[in-house]
């Protein structure tokens, strides 16, 4: 194989879409995964996620760029941050996450 590959968000690995029309699609090189979320306004982790993951809290640790948006984290201990379009993010396990305003939130994870 070439030492370069290319992947596509337009026709990612994984796709998983939510009931309120915000997605996560996954695409995959090797043992590297990369994320792209857009979350429509009014997602939150718990209602959207929680169900799905059977935690408390958000158990992935996330190094993510915000494209679009703005973003509430809160931790389990009470730290919080609000990440908008722009922002690099790295957020360890154990948060809460809820998009702020009305424009939806689309960030990149590694």
């Amino acid at each position: 194989m070439a030492g370069i590959e290319r992947r596509s968000f337009s026709q990612p690995d994984e796709s998983y879409p939510s009931d309120d029309g915000s997605t996560t699609d996954i695409v995959q090189i090797g043992d590297n995964a990369v994320m792209r979320s857009v979350m429509l306004p009014g997602w939150s982790w718990e209602q959207y996620v929680k169900p799905m993951a059977g935690e408390d809290s958000c158990p992935m640790e996330h190094r993510e760029y915000i494209l679009s948006g703005r973003i509430r984290y809160v931790m389990d201990d009470g730290t919080e941050l609000i990440g908008e379009a722009g922002d690099y993010l790295e957020i360890q396990p154990g948060h809460l996450a809820w998009v702020l305003g009305d424009e939806p939130c689309e960030t990149i994870d590694w």
